[in-house]
């Protein structure tokens, strides 16, 4: 019968209900030593009187693949797979699959794995043998065996590969003919192969429990490989245990929770909450604010960059979450706020200078976005304070640091001077773009809302845009105000002059930086990037009618 049941789980205040249904998915994510294998655990335990069939995958797995395994029956193969023994006494199942260390026991059952597809292998040929030989002027259609179907799959997420499949054995071929044994894949190949099979052995309507369901598997092929899985087993229910909130991203369909902690006495408990569903802030976000007791910080950028690393250096009271472009910071802050149920934590934005004015930035500010001093974040590294720091920290004189300081500053107002209208223009568009994105219509009928939309365009005046723009930054370059200039701009290759200046290539001296912010010992790097940085205040969440 279909799985439709209701587990719960305690928490420390009360008790939280987790639907369980065929065709469904639920993920637990967590960091590490949040509980989530022990919940795995307890929700297996739940189900042992059978009332649900269940099969745990633990994330603490052997992928030793021996593809020269000799199967037993096919009943036996099974239990030994699913039980770990060779009969179906479920209630020994904690002993003789997990040895009663169901939460820390390296599972070993690849083994087994392959035994069963074997044996199931050998039972659907000699059955179609025998049907062909009982009917010899019938024409049949020979049937599929789960080792076909994982064939398949495997071959769908891995397509420059091909699994060879011999009597009682499997080979592995590359796009160019090389023929390889199973037992030389690589740790992706053999975890893929793992979790296919995993999940086409196991009995109908049955609740597949994957800990750490991401593990040695290339995040370009994840989503995938788990859509063929869900796919191929839809009478399942699946239940994701994981840490990668990118994965917990992608079950689009699933119901997720955030694990915060686990609590052993005086009974077991689990602090979760329920990531709700909503379109205007992605789930892994969502899921990372709830997970995070600390405020959320939005910043620019896609999270592997070195700004990241910086801003989580300094604004270490925040969980700090990349989100793409200024506006979308901008945009995810204004539906952060509106969230009532992530009222618990408050919210900020960090962007880039882009030029704006005083005016401007306070009007961000208002509404919990701050920007930076600089119109590029590379650029904070260009700053007297930041860049003193850094030579310090690279053992350079006070005096010979104060020189390339010099170089360096006559370097940029050349630069700017030179590229004055480039950079003008670049700032004009911004605007221009910024404005067009604003324009609010109104007009319920064509001719009216033509006129209004012109109107809206005409009032965008690029010429004195850029006019002003230019006059500007032409003072700052006269007045040989460096850090008005760096305000403007909008010029990522600066940094590599700095490093130039510090005898570094960039990307050297990126790497230098990111080591050094992650140590405790180089405080005065530290110290000047908290200097120059905004202070950042979370703007709580935009009262409703609910919050009362």
């Amino acid at each position: 019968m279909p799985i439709d049941e209701t587990v719960s789980v305690d928490t420390p205040s009360g008790s939280i209900a987790i639907s369980i249904e065929s065709g469904a998915s639920v993920v637990f994510i967590g960091a590490n030593g949040a509980g989530k294998t022990r919940l795995g655990v307890h929700l297996e335990r739940r189900f042992a009187n059978g009332a649900v069939e269940t099969h745990r995958i633990a994330a603490h797995r052997s992928l030793l693949l021996n593809p020269n395994v000799v199967p037993p029956n096919l009943e036996i193969a099974q239990n030994r797979l699913w039980f770990g023994r060779d009969d179906d006494q479920r209630r020994h199942k904690e002993i003789s699959r997990w040895n009663q260390k169901p939460e820390t026991v390296l599972l070993n059952d690849f083994d087994h794995v392959l035994s069963a597809l074997y044996a199931e292998n050998n039972d659907v040929s000699v059955a179609f043998r025998a049907q062909a030989v009982a009917d010899p002027g019938n024409p049949l259609t020979p049937p599929v065996a789960k080792i076909d179907k994982l064939k398949e799959i495997w071959e769908r997420v891995l397509p420059h590969r091909q699994i060879v499949i011999l009597g009682s054995n499997i080979k592995t071929k590359t796009a160019d003919g090389t023929e390889y044994s199973a037992s030389d894949m690589s740790d992706g190949e053999r975890v893929i192969f793992y979790l296919i099979a995993q999940a086409l052995l196991a009995k109908s309507n049955t609740l597949l429990i994957f800990d750490e369901p991401e593990l040695h598997i290339n995040k370009s092929i994840l989503a995938k490989l788990w859509d063929e899985i869900e796919s191929a087993r839809a009478d399942c229910a699946f239940l994701y245990i994981t840490h990668d909130v990118e994965f917990a991203g992608s079950r689009q369909a699933a119901t997720k929770y955030a694990l915060r902690s686990y609590r052993k006495e005086p009974t077991e408990a689990w602090d979760i909450e329920i990531v709700p569903e909503n379109a205007e802030i992605p789930d892994e976000v969502v899921a990372t604010i709830i997970g995070s007791r600390r405020p959320v910080l939005f910043v620019e950028g896609e999270g592997s960059s070195l700004d990241s690393s910086l801003y989580r250096r300094v604004y270490n009271d925040f969980t700090v979450i990349p989100v793409g472009s200024c506006q979308q910071v901008i945009h995810t802050v204004n539906s952060f706020a509106a969230r009532s149920e992530l009222h618990r934590v408050g919210c900020a934005g960090l962007v880039d200078r882009d030029g704006r004015s005083s005016k401007e930035a306070a009007n961000l500010e208002g509404k919990g976005v701050y920007c930076l001093p600089v119109s590029e974040v590379e650029n904070l590294l260009l700053l007297p304070k930041v860049f003193l720091a850094l030579a310090m920290t690279l053992q350079f004189s006070d005096e010979d640091a104060q020189s390339r300081l010099g170089a360096l500053r006559t370097f940029v107002l050349t630069q700017a001077n030179q590229q004055i209208d480039a950079i003008c223009i670049r700032y004009t568009k911004r605007r221009i773009d910024t404005a067009m994105k604003l324009i609010g219509l109104t007009s319920n009928d064509p001719a009216a809302l033509d006129t209004e939309f012109k109107a809206a365009v005409a009032a965008i005046d690029a010429p004195t845009i850029f006019r002003e723009a230019k006059s500007a930054l032409n003072a700052a370059i006269i007045a040989q105000d460096y850090e008005k200039v760096l305000r403007c701009y909008d010029n990522k290759g600066l940094l590599a002059e700095a490093a130039r200046q510090l005898d570094y290539q960039q990307k050297a001296l990126e790497q230098f930086i990111g080591r050094a912010l992650r140590s405790n010992e180089n405080t005065k790097l530290h110290a000047a990037l908290t200097d120059v940085l905004p202070i950042v205040k979370p703007r709580p969440g935009d009262k409703t009618d609910d919050d009362d």
